[in-house]
């Protein structure tokens, strides 16, 4: 083979570890000062997650973790004498790798994790969130002494569709890894010997490593999906030329073959400055938002809380879930810090059934200025203009109330101009497995490509998860645009008079888990019901007490939306007759 020349050693991220860069104190002060440096903007970034309330999203603590290691092990080096010791180990410090894997991140979009390892065995739970596994029928390429198929990826990005990893292999070092593995090198050659070189490509026992890593990545991804999509592997090579040694140019080929995106010296991404990054590394959602905003139900009732707008205290008669929303309510104020900024001066709707059945649950147990702040929001004086409303509410909050708030919130039909119309095919399926209310909310701002504003966790999974069993869906034409609040708030309730029983069951509308009020949450250990759903409960549990006796499979129920507690007696009544 020509031109090969044997190596030293590579450290982990694939530095040749005999280059002839002078080593010295003043070469360790700059590593220890670049260290700093790639610390700090991590950290920017740490306090920029937590600004939106997705630090729990993005996993950081590993790559963070590996940085300190190199500074602690460069602080120490920097003690020590000038000797040729110390210059190797500073010439072999993985900060160049770290920094790469860095300015990677910087360059792209939607940082989901650093330095990430992910097993594609079933069951193994590692994948980051958004991403699904698949069952690929055993074609996973497991690398010799990985541990059930364990990949590590430097850097996902994208929402996780890319996977970036990161190499500093020289040319040069290639052409040792050829010699190595006994690969027939091609050169003048190649095309006469095009199916003993394809052979061998198949055959890993001939792979240099990076077309092992090509090989194993690019596998493991197929194992995954992303929105339906399968995730891009992109190899990071800032020494690697191409067109420089025919060699080379033959294992770069093959790693393309495999899926693979290469970006070699001439191809590097210039990472911008961190402020600038930081907007794409972790991207403000409410930069996507529509024009005009779809709320749920579970919202509307967050916005009359007396949870969201006064300082509650906690109560003895409050359940879990309400002692919790007291304690997060004091650490995040929710309609300053969130609901606020979200809705800005956008225009602000809702359905007819989001509104009905949030009025429902406000009629039943919501306090008098639960009452109030719910007619102030729907605009049930017509009479009243924006400002009287905003200065109405501002009476009826402990927070300033701002004046772009688009104030009333509107209710229109789900079908609007014959909106549904636009749905695409796969909503279809998925709308049949949603409450009326709910595929009211969901479909209506689906159909109509508006934000749905929701805090309803288990309806956002369950589009989701639906959607994720079909294969390579159009992102943008296909995917709701939803935005999750990533906290939620009930209505105070109302304490039952009379002694309390241990037993009695729990209703919290619309409570911390984002619910929409339409079944309640109940529990061994909380507050009775509120007098006026404990009357309706009893009103219900009567009907099937004279039906048993009529011997019937059930009495006619002439208000199946309920009563008035003063309307019980007459139902009966009715019933009876």
């Amino acid at each position: 083979m020509n031109g090969i020349s044997p190596m030293s050693s590579v450290d982990q991220g694939g530095h040749d570890l005999d280059d002839s860069n002078p080593v010295g104190p003043p070469m360790i002060d700059d590593l220890i000062q670049r260290a700093k440096t790639l610390l700090s903007e991590l950290e920017l970034l740490y306090e920029r997650l937590r600004t939106l309330r997705r630090e729990s999203h993005v996993e950081l603590a590993h790559f963070r973790s590996t940085i300190q290691s190199e500074l602690s092990m460069l602080q120490r080096l920097s003690d020590k004498p000038d000797d040729d010791a110390t210059k190797h180990v500073a010439r072999s410090s993985n900060l160049p790798f770290l920094e790469t894997i860095w300015s990677t991140a910087k360059a792209s979009k939607d940082v989901v994790s650093l330095q990430k390892r992910i097993y594609t065995a079933p069951g193994v739970k590692s994948a980051s969130q958004g991403m699904r596994y698949v069952d690929t029928k055993g074609e996973i390429v497991e690398q010799r002494g990985t541990k059930r198929g364990a990949v590590a990826i430097d850097a996902i990005t994208d929402l996780g569709t890319t996977w970036s990893k990161v190499s500093h292999v020289t040319n040069q070092r290639l052409l040792f890894d050829l010699a190595k593995q006994g690969w027939n090198s091609g050169g003048s050659d190649y095309d006469d010997d095009e199916e003993t070189n394809a052979q061998q490509t198949d055959d890993d026992d001939f792979d240099v490593p990076l077309l092992k890593t090509a090989k194993t990545l690019t596998s493991a991804a197929r194992c995954f999906r992303v929105r339906t999509k399968t995730p891009t592997v992109h190899l990071i090579l800032p020494r690697i030329q191409y067109g420089e040694l025919a060699e080379v140019d033959n294992i770069l080929d093959a790693c393309r073959a495999t899926g693979a995106v290469l970006f070699l010296s001439d191809q590097q991404k210039a990472s911008p400055p961190i402020a600038t990054a930081l907007h794409n590394m972790a991207p403000d959602p409410l930069y996507s938002f529509s024009d005009t905003l779809n709320i749920d139900c579970t919202v509307l009732l967050a916005l009359v809380s007396e949870f969201s707008h006064a300082k509650v205290h906690k109560q003895p008669w409050f359940h879990t879930a309400l002692q919790r929303q007291v304690e997060i309510e004091d650490n995040e104020n929710l309609l300053p810090s969130l609901l606020y900024p979200a809705m800005s001066s956008r225009k602000l709707i809702c359905t007819h059934e989001a509104a009905k059945r949030m009025r429902e649950i406000v009629s039943s147990i919501g306090t008098q200025s639960e009452k109030a702040r719910t007619a102030i929001m729907m605009g049930d004086d017509a009479s009243k203009s924006r400002s009287d409303l905003l200065d109405e509410m501002q009476e009826w909050s402990a927070y300033q109330v701002p004046r772009d708030w688009q104030l009333p919130i509107l209710s229109v039909d789900q079908n609007e101009g014959d909106c549904q119309r636009h749905l695409p095919p796969q909503a279809k399926g998925i709308s049949e497995a949603l409450t009326p209310i709910n595929a009211s909310v969901f479909l209506y701002g689906w159909a109509t490509g508006r934000t749905t504003v929701t805090s309803n966790r288990t309806i956002v999974h369950q589009i989701n998860n639906a959607l994720e069993a079909f294969d390579d869906l159009d992102d943008e034409a296909v995917w709701p645009k939803i935005w999750l609040c990533p906290t939620a708030r009930s209505l105070v309730g109302k304490e039952k008079r009379g002694p309390k029983r241990a037993a009695a069951p729990v209703v919290a509308v619309a409570a911390a888990d984002g619910g929409d009020g339409e079944k309640g949450v109940t529990t061994r250990k909380g507050w009775p019901l509120p007098d006026p759903l404990r009357r309706e409960q009893h009103r219900r549990n009567g009907l099937d007490v004279l039906a048993r006796r009529k011997g019937l499979s059930e009495v006619e129920d002439r208000k199946p939306n309920g009563d008035r507690h003063d309307d019980v007696l007459v139902v009966v009544d009715t019933s009876l007759q």
